[in-house]
This record gives structure tokens, C-alpha cells and sequence, in this order.
């Protein structure tokens, strides 16, 4: 056996025993080198560089205003061109392209990008051919691969990719039993944010998607919104994150989007963790059974000194990777079924209509105890110690209230979180923290807090000298006055 089949056979182990271990379904995180791997899709410089040479408006070529821009600003200039081109009384150009009032200029450019991307994405795994694979890798390979990653069942896919491949590849093959309904459903930019109950079988498109060209994520001005939104998203990600294994693949350890995923994960692990145990970043390397040293853990740069390491995973070929992802129970039904479940539960369990006079709490309360069916059935982890991160968050609000001796919030906020703020200059309830920790209302937890925070806010109640030990790097960088619970009132007085 040679060295890097020794390697192999570790790291398929290590994923057998993660993924066999919970009782939910890994979350895939996916990036433009799967698209340029199956179908040689472009990356984000290749991309602009391609829809610079289409636009007779700009003056440069693409390097020119590269040299000193981040692709974001390219992005603004590019916009700018594009809408030029179609304004002008010479030009026939985006005929089609019909703008609502109260879009921007930048829909040109989105319009083109929307196209090229249509023209060059296969439609199913059967489309894949010679011709459009990589030149890496044979398209039979590709096929296998892309087979076995549909086998993955993932709970989610979490994409900054614009082409509609990862969609047509899980919803590839399927049947019309659902009335055209996919098997995975598609969530698009903003309606990441508010989706809420429906959280199994979902394809999130972060950053947009070509269905869509208004709401592709591309230039200076995108991501200034975008970025104003993105601690709502945080809660978002970290209820999948805390409860999956994640496999990252398609992006390099240096891209922004994986770095600030990573920097959020970062926040949430105890001070004396670096090390995430449940996630899985995969790096191409077609050398692979060349290599001096076979490396199982992947230290990603996560800021000025600041990094965070996971279970790094080196290869030429993908299959036995999502093989070993697949090697999990799965769902034993239909995710849309399951979808269906979340959904029309989450609407019985709230509604109160005249004929629902009669509950049998008997019959619910049955159910509810039996921990180990119900998480199956949700797709969620419903003890403590099944979460992937270990978290020591025990006491809900009211329980902290009772335990520290405050009569509700509003005292809470006057009596503790107060003397903190002055302080320390944050809030403490801003942020994921050893003290507190918050995911969104769908959440089985939504806001809890740990003995660490009883002990330490009994010491601020006792009105004496108090410290709250939480290490710079794990303090956000964004302004969080806005976030948490709201001080302003207590802050005035």
C-alpha cells in the first residue's frame, strides 16, 4: 500500500465515523472550482475578463483595471460600461433587457453574465462530455463524481456560485410525482435571510443566481448591501453549522467567502479550541500521489493572527470523498416529503383555527420525547451533546433570570448587561460568545446562556469588581450596538 493509499484510507475512516456518528445530514459548502472542474466554468477574474472583451465601451482591457481594483470595484466599472453600451441610440444591444424603474443601472451587465452562464452549464450529469469537462479530469470520472455527490443527500447546499450546475445536478433524473416540485429547493439571495421553517433539502444561493440577474452579488455596490445584511445570514449559517459536518470544496483557503464562514465558526468555538472538528476542506492537487507529506489538518488565515484549523483533505480525484460522505443512514424518504412535514407541522402547531378545539397533548408529548425518531425525522439534533461544536449554553432567559436572582429582561439589561457595556464597550448578547449564544427562531435554542455567564453576572450583580474574559479575536469587527438586546433605552438614562 502506498503512502498516499494509507492517507486515503485514514481520512475515508475519519468521514465514515463524523457523518455515521450524527444524526443529521452533512452540509455542503460549494464553490466555482466545482463548476470550472465539470463543465470549465469560469472563476470571478475569469468571468469579468470574459464579459470586459464583450463591452466596446471600456477603454482598457480587463488586466489594466485589475492591476490596483478588487474585482468587486471592476465589477462597479464594468456596470457602468455595460450601461452605457445600452443606451446608446447606435446599439441594439439588450433589446430583451427590460428594467424596472427602481432597478439599477448594473441589470445590463447581470443580464449578460445571466446568458453566458445559460449557454455554457450542462443540464444534467448526462450532458457532461469531453468537450466541456476540464481538462484535469475524463468526463467519465466526472459523471461518477457528481453521481456520488447527489448520493451525499445533503441537509443543505450552501453556494456563492451564480450557475444553476449544483440544482440541475441534485434535481437531476427526478420524478413528476410532486407536480414539478424539485427534490431540492432553491433559495435565493435575500430570501436566505427569511426562509424559516422549511430548512431540509435547500440549495441556498448566497450570492445569487442567474434565474435571478438582479440579484447576483457583483459589484462595490452589491457587497456594501450585501455586507449590511450578512450578521443576520451569520445566525443563519451557525444554526446549519452547529449541527452538520460541512464539507467545503470548490474554493481555495485564501477566498474571502470561506474566510469570513470560517471567522463566524471562530466565534463560537470555546477559548481553548482552534481546532473544528466536524468540518472538511478539500484541496485539488494533481500531484497528489507525488507528495512528500500527507497533511489531516488545514490551517486557514482568518485575519491578523487570528486562524482557526479543520480536517484538510488533499486529492485528484473527488469520488472517494463524496463516497465516504455518503456512507451516513440518509433520508428514508423523499426530502420534499420531509420539507412538507417541517412545514405543515410548523403551521398546525401555530394555528388556532375553530375546529382545532380538541388536542391530543398525549399523543404530542409521546412523540416529543422520542429524541433520537424526531431528530431523524427533522433533520435536527435535538439533545446538547449531538452538536457539532461544543457548546455549554444550558440556561434559557427566564432560567438565567431565576438563577441570578433578576425579575425580568428589563432588569437584566439595567443590572448587568449595562455594567458590561460601560465596561468593556460591547454588548454582550451582540455576539456569539462562552457567556451566550443565539441562532435564529427556528432554532430548537433560540438564546441561551452558560454557567460561565452565571457566575460572572452574579459578580456584576454583587456590585464589586467583575471581568468578562472573552479573547480580542473572538470579538466581532462589525459595530454591534445594533444587534443583541436592545440597551439604547438604559444607555439614554
Amino acid at each position: 500500500m502506498t503512502e498516499f493509499e494509507e492517507y486515503r484510507e485514514t481520512i475515508e475512516e475519519d468521514i465514515r465515523q463524523t457523518v455515521g456518528s450524527k444524526p443529521v445530514q452533512p452540509i455542503i459548502f460549494a464553490g466555482s472550482g466545482l463548476s470550472i472542474r465539470y463543465f470549465s466554468g469560469p472563476n470571478w477574474d475569469s468571468l469579468l475578463e470574459e464579459m470586459a472583451g464583450k463591452c466596446p465601451k471600456l477603454e482598457h482591457n480587463y488586466g489594466y483595471y485589475r492591476q490596483d481594483r478588487s474585482p468587486q470595484e471592476v465589477g462597479q466599472i464594468l456596470s457602468d460600461r455595460y450601461a452605457r453600451w445600452a443606451w446608446d441610440r447606435n446599439e441594439n444591444k439588450f433589446q430583451d433587457v427590460e428594467p424596472k424603474i427602481e432597478e439599477s443601472q448594473d441589470i445590463y451587465l447581470k443580464s449578460e453574465i445571466s446568458e453566458y452562464f445559460k449557454n455554457i452549464t450542462p443540464e444534467s450529469i448526462s450532458d457532461i462530455s469531453e468537450d466541456t469537462v476540464n481538462d484535469e479530469i475524463p468526463a467519465e470520472l466526472a459523471k461518477s463524481e457528481l453521481k456520488k455527490l447527489k448520493e451525499i443527500q445533503p441537509h443543505a447546499v450552501i453556494t456563492t456560485n451564480y450557475d444553476r450546475f449544483l440544482e440541475n445536478i441534485f434535481n437531476d433524473g427526478e420524478d413528476d410525482d410532486f407536480e414539478g416540485e424539485e427534490k431540492y429547493n432553491v433559495i435565493v439571495g435575500e430570501e436566505v435571510i427569511g426562509s424559516q421553517y422549511k430548512s431540509v433539502g435547500e440549495i441556498l444561493k448566497i450570492h445569487g443566481s442567474v434565474t435571478d440577474p438582479k440579484s447576483l452579488i457583483l459589484t462595490s455596490d452589491d457587497y456594501d448591501k450585501f455586507n449590511s445584511r450578512k450578521m443576520y445570514l451569520r445566525s443563519k449559517m451557525l444554526t446549519y453549522f452547529a449541527e452538520h459536518p460541512l464539507l467545503i470544496v470548490g474554493y481555495s483557503a485564501s477566498d474571502p467567502n470561506v474566510r469570513k464562514i470560517l471567522s463566524w465558526v471562530n466565534q463560537t468555538l470555546p477559548e481553548d479550541r482552534i481546532m473544528a472538528e466536524d468540518i472538511y476542506f478539500v484541496e485539488y492537487d494533481s500531484e497528489v500521489e507525488d507528495r512528500d507529506h500527507y497533511p489531516e489538518r488545514k490551517r486557514i488565515q482568518l485575519g491578523k493572527e487570528r486562524y482557526i484549523s479543520v480536517k484538510g483533505i488533499v486529492a485528484k480525484e473527488f469520488d472517494w470523498i463524496f463516497d465516504a460522505f455518503s456512507s451516513g443512514d440518509g433520508f428514508e424518504i423523499d426530502v420534499r416529503y420531509l420539507r412538507k412535514l417541517i412545514a405543515n407541522t410548523y403551521e398546525v402547531v401555530r394555528s388556532k383555527t375553530p375546529e382545532a378545539k380538541v388536542v391530543d397533548h398525549q399523543r404530542i408529548e409521546e412523540a416529543a420525547e422520542d429524541t433520537e425518531e424526531l431528530a431523524t425525522v427533522l433533520g435536527i439534533s435535538a439533545e446538547d451533546n449531538n452538536l457539532s461544536f461544543e457548546f455549554n449554553h444550558d440556561y434559557r432567559p427566564t432560567e438565567l433570570y431565576e438563577e441570578i436572582g433578576v425579575d425580568n429582561a428589563y432588569n437584566f439589561k439595567e443590572k448587568v448587561l449595562v455594567p458590561i457595556y460601560e465596561k468593556y464597550g460591547y454588548n454582550l448578547t451582540s455576539f456569539n460568545n462562552k457567556y451566550y449564544i443565539s441562532f435564529p427562531a427556528e432554532s430548537v435554542t433560540p438564546r441561551r446562556y452558560s454557567e460561565a455567564a452565571v457566575e460572572a453576572f452574579n459578580d456584576v450583580l454583587d456590585g464589586g469588581d467583575f471581568e468578562i474574559s472573552i479573547p480580542d479575536d473572538r470579538i466581532p469587527d462589525e459595530e454591534p450596538e445594533d444587534r443583541g438586546l436592545d440597551l439604547s433605552r438604559h444607555l439614554e438614562d
